[in-house]
């Protein structure tokens, strides 16, 4: 799609400086049909780790932010049922329009759908703030917790899921595809140096505010029916953007390659999660 070179130079280089909410709204606008459509447990499974870990109660007020189709959306809104509610923003009007479908479709009436832009959240309070795998998109990482910090109510809480590193089995897939791109060729999976560490992605938090701060990590199967869903799940990921950069004629021979990875761990990866979490005083 228009744009997919930018999208790699830009997840390589760890700076997003140039890239505002217009940019990834369009972006996400054309991958919204087919995002995570794959029958691949991935970005709901990380999802669903980060809900478990902010413990949504019936009744509560909770804002998700890069909300895309509902992956923790929905369980939010489970969570704190009826009588609660829950706030999805999300840049891209056309994730935003799939997600309303999908709460309508399950009768979610507590669940409000905005587009809108995750560093300027609507106002609150809330008594949970989730936001799984967006952070290392936004431009101002720092600037955009501290908004989120604003509108906790005391007691509240804010979680955020980032990955952590490539473990082997993913990683040998990773080194398959990297094989065949240009020696000039952008790495997209790699994260801005901000978020290749606990550590770091804790000062984050510290640096906007926040305190009692912990790191929880969780290691999830990722299983695949064949290396064709394979494809499938990578052209919704990071991995499409070296994917693209494989010429034509030797994706065959890397899908060949690739098919033998999987097939030699029984068509099953793994990916690790990072999730961080904070919470206020009551």
């Amino acid at each position: 799609m228009p744009g997919d070179r930018a999208i790699v130079v830009a997840m390589t280089d760890g700076s997003t400086e140039a890239l505002g909410v217009d940019f990834w709204a369009t972006m996400f606008d054309g991958l919204a049909d087919s995002y995570d459509q794959s029958g691949v447990a991935y970005f709901e499974t990380i999802a669903r780790g980060l809900v478990d870990r902010l413990a949504p109660q019936p009744g509560e007020r909770v804002l998700d932010l890069g909300s895309g189709r509902g992956a923790a959306t929905v369980r939010l809104a489970e969570a704190v049922g009826p009588a609660g509610s829950v706030t999805a923003v999300d840049a891209s009007a056309r994730m935003v329009e799939l997600l309303g479908e999908t709460v309508r479709a399950q009768g979610l009436a507590q669940v409000t759908t905005l587009q809108g832009d995750a560093t300027a959240p609507p106002e609150g309070p809330y008594d949970a703030v989730s936001a799984s795998l967006v952070v290392f998109f936004l431009p101002d990482p720092v600037a955009a917790l501290s908004a989120w910090r604003s509108q906790l109510a005391p007691g509240g809480r804010l979680g955020i899921s980032t990955f952590g590193p490539w473990p082997d089995d993913i990683r040998a897939i990773m080194e398959v595809v990297s094989a065949y791109r240009p020696d000039d060729g952008m790495d997209p999976t790699q994260m801005p140096e901000a978020f290749r560490s606990d550590e770091s992605v804790e000062g984050l938090f510290r640096a906007a505010g926040l305190d009692r701060v912990r790191t929880e990590r969780a290691t999830y199967p990722v299983d695949f029916r064949d290396v064709d869903q394979w494809l499938e799940w990578a052209l919704g990921t990071a991995v499409q953007g070296l994917w693209m950069q494989v010429p034509d004629e030797k994706k065959p021979e890397a899908l060949d390659r690739i098919a033998s990875e999987l097939a030699a761990r029984d068509n099953r990866l793994h990916v690790e999660a990072r999730y961080t979490l904070a919470s206020l005083p009551e």
